[in-house]
Parts: C-alpha cells; sequence; structure tokens
C-alpha cells in the first residue's frame, strides 16, 4: 500500500532571542492557506531555533519562498526552508517511549554511548537536556517494535550503569504518571544520618554502634540481630538523649520538595525504617508523610532499657510494608540504600538504589549516586 503524501514545506529559522523573533515568521506565513503540522522553538543561551513542517498548496512556494528570503534578507532571522511532497508516516506497530537519564553532568561522549545503544534497536525520534539545579536530565524519546523493546531496554539500562548513570525507560502510551505509592528508607536516604549511631555517639558507644550498623548495611550481619545488640548497647541511657537526636538531624537535599511534587501528582509517599519512631516522629511531621513506619525504643521511667518494643522493621517488614501501601497505586517505587532494603527494592516496579551500599545497587534497576531527592523526579516521569 503505497504511502498517501502531502506537499509540505520545512522552515528552520534562528537568531537572537528578544523581543518576538517568531513574529516575523507567522506574519509571512499569516496571509497563505496553510496547515501547521508541527511546530518547535528550542532556546539556546540567547539563542532560538525554530522549526515549522506547513502543508500547503504547491502554487504558494515561490510568493512564499520570496516572501521568506526578504525576512532573511534584513539580516536578523536567517530562515532555511524546504518545499517537497512527503510521504506522510503511517501507523506502526510501534512503541514509544522515553529514556531519562539524571547525572550532575553529562557529556557528549556519554550522550552519544546511550543514543548508539539506542539507534541499533530503534528509532530516535527526539532528544532534550537541560540542567535543574545540581543536576542534568537528559530525555531521549524513541520508537521500537513491540518484539524488540525489551532488548533495548535492557541494554540501555545496562550501558547507563556502566557509564555511572542513573536512568529509567517508560513507555509513553502506557505507563501512568502519578498516584503512586512510593516509600523511602528513612536513615542515610530520606535523612542524612543513621538514628541509632547518632544516639550512640552522644552515649559515648558510638564507634561500637556505628561499626556494626555498617556491616549490618553491606548485608555482613542479620539486620534484626545487628539492631538488639546496638540497642542494648544503649542501655540505662536517659530518653532525654532522643531530643538531643532529634536537634541533629537533618532532611536529604531535596526530600520537602519531592514530597510536595509527588502529593501534588496525586502520590502517596511513606516511610519505612530501621530507625525510631521516637526520633524521626517530629522530624517528619511538618511534610505531611502518608505512612511512618519504624521501631521504637522501651523506655521505663525515663531511661532506655536497651530493648525494642515489639516486631522489629527488619527487610521482610520493609517489604510487606510496600506491598501494602502499594495496594491501588498506579506504580510502587521503593528508594534504600542498605541491604534491609534489598527485599523492599525487588518487589517494586521501580526500586532505587540511593547512595547505596554494593548490595543494594546490584538488585536495583536504578542507581542514583546524586545525593538530591529531587533528582528522582524526572526519572519517574515528573
Amino acid at each position: 500500500m503505497t504511502a498517501p503524501t502531502k506537499f509540505t514545506g520545512l522552515l528552520l529559522a534562528s537568531g537572537v532571542n528578544q523581543g518576538d523573533p517568531l513574529s516575523a515568521v507567522l506574519e509571512v506565513l499569516a496571509p497563505f492557506s496553510l496547515t501547521v503540522l508541527s511546530a518547535e522553538n528550542l532556546v539556546v543561551r540567547d539563542r532560538f531555533i525554530y522549526t515549522l513542517l506547513v502543508e500547503l498548496s504547491p502554487d504558494h512556494v515561490a510568493p512564499l519562498s520570496a516572501d521568506l528570503d526578504e525576512v532573511s534578507a534584513a539580516g536578523v532571522i536567517d530562515i532555511a526552508y524546504d518545499f517537497t511532497a512527503f510521504a506522510l508516516p503511517q501507523p506502526e506497530a510501534t512503541i514509544p517511549y522515553r529514556s531519562t537519564t539524571v547525572a550532575p553532568l553529562l557529556s557528549p561522549a556519554q550522550v552519544l554511548d546511550l543514543h548508539k545503544v539506542i539507534g541499533s534497536g530503534a528509532k530516535v525520534t527526539a532528544q532534550n537536556l537541560a540542567i535543574d539545579g545540581s543536576f542534568t536530565v537528559l530525555h531521549i524519546d524513541y520508537q521500537v517494535e513491540g518484539g524488540g523493546s525489551q532488548a533495548v531496554r535492557e541494554d540501555l539500562l545496562s550501558k547507563a550503569r556502566l557509564l555511572g548513570l542513573a536512568t529509567t525507560v517508560r513507555s509513553t502510551r502506557e505507563v501512568r504518571i502519578g498516584g503512586e505509592a512510593i516509600l523511602f528508607d528513612m536513615d542515610s536516604t530520606f535523612i542524612n544520618q543513621e538514628v541509632i549511631d547518632e544516639v550512640a555517639a552522644l552515649a559515648g558507644v558510638g564507634e561500637q554502634v556505628s561499626a556494626i550498623t555498617d556491616r549490618a548495611m553491606k548485608g555482613e550481619l542479620d539486620f534484626k540481630a545487628s539492631l538488639i545488640e546496638r540497642a542494648r548497647l544503649l542501655k540505662g541511657q536517659p530518653a532525654e538523649i532522643l531530643q538531643r537526636v532529634k536537634e541533629k538531624i537533618t532532611l536529604t537535599s531535596g526530600a520537602r520538595e519531592f514530597v510536595e511534587a509527588a502529593h501534588a501528582r496525586g502520590a502517596r509517599v511513606g516511610i519505612v525504617s530501621g530507625g525510631f519512631h521516637d526520633v524521626i516522629d517530629e522530624v517528619l511531621a511538618p511534610l505531611g508523610i502518608d505512612l511512618v513506619v519504624a521501631n521504637r525504643f522501651d523506655i521505663v521511667d525515663g531511661i532506655l532499657t536497651g530493648e525494642v518494643l515489639g516486631e522489629i522493621v527488619d527487610r521482610e517488614m520493609k517489604a510487606q510494608t510496600l506491598a501494602s501501601f502499594a495496594d491501588g497505586a498506579s506504580r510502587c517505587v521503593a528508594v534504600g540504600d542498605g541491604a534491609n532494603d534489598i527485599a523492599m527494592i525487588q518487589g517494586a516496579d521501580i526500586g532505587v538504589a540511593f547512595c547505596a551500599k554494593p548490595a543494594l545497587q546490584d538488585v536495583s534497576d536504578v542507581v542514583l549516586n546524586h545525593r538530591d531527592l529531587r533528582a528522582l523526579l524526572p526519572l519517574l516521569g515528573y
């Protein structure tokens, strides 16, 4: 079947971005009977590049060309054009995808590597790169036949990981953005500290507790047993020490902005922590977090007994919390940094290792080593 054609004009205008430079181009086009098929304006530094595809009658080519040449001759705007019969794209058995990459900086070589991977099995249709505060965001749109989509995705994510880049891939036709259930680990993820290490430091057993914490986060020790051991080292400490720890806790950069953006999209944000309600609840209260699950110190007569109340939040409980929290959500997302988060990360639609230990990076969909939670937003399609 022969593809239908339209007689089209492709215009490329560029120049200094001052005033309203597009008006001069549009004023030339306005008197003619044209149909706009696509248009895009890009501003880089102090210059603009404007592309316009129109359908027109071949009889209009000569007078329109003369008018465009006159505008270009004025020396303010450069205009190039091409008029030809063009075969219209036909509906194909292809699926549109968008890959999103976040990094502090991106080099042309890294962008090229990603393009090569996509181009080997798909057709690149658009690219957009912009700096967003402390990080760079690269979107590459592409189309691929359904049978080859998984191979392109796997190759792209593998290459991104080799390059040390955080990359996600989603079908722009099939994946719904918004309405997610997003569950964070707390210590060293949503906040910059390990709560029990901070308590231990004030109690004079900081080195002992930190050494156990480090081994537990690497997966070298059972988390539940390690938490019991660490809590016992705090026996006899006054409960008022917890208030002093609250004053030391700082949110990870971008945490507040992430929650606001997620809530604006109808998503729920939760915390599931091997840390302690006794410290984190007050820190989290102003953010309107939808769910907080954590441990509690046993306190009798204002003194820490060295015990942990109730069932300890370990990797299995984190995974169970994710499963229940995700009920009814469009997607479930888990973010963590240690071995205790492995089951949760593996159970999520998107599992993010955030400035994480190698044990977690190895099983995560996304490895983000830039310590700003706002960098998660474009990776989720926000």
